[in-house]
């Protein structure tokens, strides 16, 4: 089944492969919104490749994943977005690098700085807004972890049971 008629029906390990990349891609536009011009256009073209994809999976009956631990944790969006962040190298470093760079100096890898500049945009006190972040339910269920890299930031990186669960270990 395809979702507005203008891409091919996929087989479910296509589509959550899809799933798997347009919600990566989606976290990197949603950087973009109010950085970067065409972000919003850019930002809904995915959303419709998403909702086809989706579907797609709906009409195999197969959930996706990360929604799953999403439920099961009652995750919110920072949390979904965080652990989104973490996933980013899983999808080579053009991804890494361009989420890095709207939201940082384009590191080599997410940081908490990154979840911070997308999350608790105009802050006033980093540490305090780095602190509230780490009280998330993706750190505190360890989903996410966080590994001091110095000058009090921290590497973002999805836990061994994630990695897991999504077949990438």
């Amino acid at each position: 089944m395809a979702g507005t008629g203008d891409e091919p029906s996929m087989g479910p390990l296509e589509t959550l492969r899809a799933v798997f990349r347009l919600e990566a891609e989606r976290t990197v536009q949603l950087a973009r919104l109010g950085r970067e011009a065409a972000a919003d256009d850019a930002l809904e073209d995915i959303d419709e490749r998403l909702s086809s994809a989706m579907a797609q999976l709906d009409a195999h009956n197969v959930n996706y994943p990360l929604h799953m631990v999403a439920r099961r944790y009652q995750l919110g969006q920072e949390d979904y977005l965080v652990l989104q962040l973490a996933l980013l190298p899983r999808h080579g470093e053009a991804l890494v690098h361009a989420m890095t760079t709207v939201l940082g100096e384009g590191e080599s890898e997410p940081r908490l700085s990154h979840a911070v500049a997308l999350l608790a945009e105009g802050y006033d006190d980093w540490k305090q807004a780095a602190d509230d972040l780490m009280t998330l339910t993706v750190f505190e269920e360890r989903l996410v972890t966080a590994t001091p890299i110095g000058a009090g930031d921290f590497a973002l990186s999805p836990s061994q049971a994630v990695m897991e669960l999504l077949g990438l270990e």
